[in-house]
């Protein structure tokens, strides 16, 4: 998006501009999370809020925040000047902002199946991973006028943390709108919401706020340390019940450009809520079967 500066209200922006072009047609768009510029400099477009840059708590906080929203971007990227933005600069293990960060990378990980399979479909059939609810809830005259929410595919509901917590507290307020029509549940806690209800939340440094479509298929495997680790891993299927669902998971070899001449495996998932069943048929040239060891039943 440009080398934009450090502060609350930039990342405020960043969501409604991103969803945007999202909706224009680029579909791979992307952020320096952090902001690029962290302190004040001389050039009028130098102007970071944190001239202590690492040693400012202030900014620790924004840059974690920051971080766990760009962990659910189609692209996730740390980018910037004025300091160092690896993990580890922002305290050892056990330290609230490094176990935060750490965190979101292994989220990221994990949902690796998941996003692969929106990115094969960005490919074939011209979709979008990053889509304002408007698109999935046009009936929703809340959610269509709703800018800060996004949905990521088909089945999560992302919800950055846009304000810094005050002075002293643990966690930051958090006014969420859950789209109607549909039930959605706490990514972390699991817990069940009715939809067309605005929640006020409290959100603790460890994740920003998650939720998911009830008849949602979610593919993932366990975190590594890079996706070349995650090769050959089996995948679990995260079922959430009340509704119908169905996914198609997509592989591929991983590297390479043999997929333009199908050399990839689709995996159509069905999910029917009335008897909880789950079935899966795989179709296509299987080149890289990670395999489907279970299913886990949210309900």
């Amino acid at each position: 998006s440009g080398d934009i500066a450090a502060s609350w209200d930039t990342l405020r922006r960043q969501i409604a501009a991103g969803l945007q072009l999202c909706a224009s047609g680029m579909p791979y768009w992307t952020l320096d999370i952090g902001g690029f510029f962290v302190k004040n400099g001389d050039s009028w477009f130098w102007n970071g809020s944190y001239d202590s840059t690492l040693q400012d708590d202030r900014y620790r906080e924004l840059y974690v925040r920051w971080f766990q929203y760009g962990a659910f971007l189609p692209v996730f990227r740390s980018h910037g000047t004025d300091c160092r933005r690896e993990p580890w600069q922002f305290g050892e293990q056990g330290d609230p902002y490094y176990e935060a960060l750490r965190e979101a990378i292994a989220g990221r990980y994990r949902l690796m199946p998941y996003l692969y399979s929106l990115m094969a479909q960005v490919w074939m059939n011209d979709s979008t991973m990053m889509r304002m609810l408007a698109f999935d809830f046009p009936e929703d005259e809340r959610a269509v006028d709703t800018t800060d929410e996004y949905m990521l595919g088909p089945s999560l509901l992302i919800c950055p943390v846009i304000q810094q917590m005050e002075k002293g507290a643990q966690e930051s307020d958090r006014t969420i709108y859950l789209p109607s029509g549909t039930d959605w549940y706490d990514y972390v806690t699991h817990e069940r919401y009715k939809g067309g209800q605005i929640l006020h939340m409290r959100a603790k440094l460890e994740h920003i706020p998650v939720y998911v479509k009830a008849g949602a298929i979610i593919p993932v495997t366990e975190p590594a340390g890079s996706t070349l680790q995650q090769s050959g891993q089996p995948i679990t299927i995260e079922v959430y019940a009340g509704a119908d669902g169905n996914f198609t998971l997509y592989e591929d070899a991983g590297d390479g450009y043999e997929y333009e001449n199908g050399a990839y495996a689709l995996t159509h998932i069905t999910y029917r809520d009335t008897t909880r069943e789950v079935s899966w048929k795989t179709d296509g040239a299987v080149v890289y079967q990670k395999g489907i060891i279970k299913t886990v039943l949210i309900e």
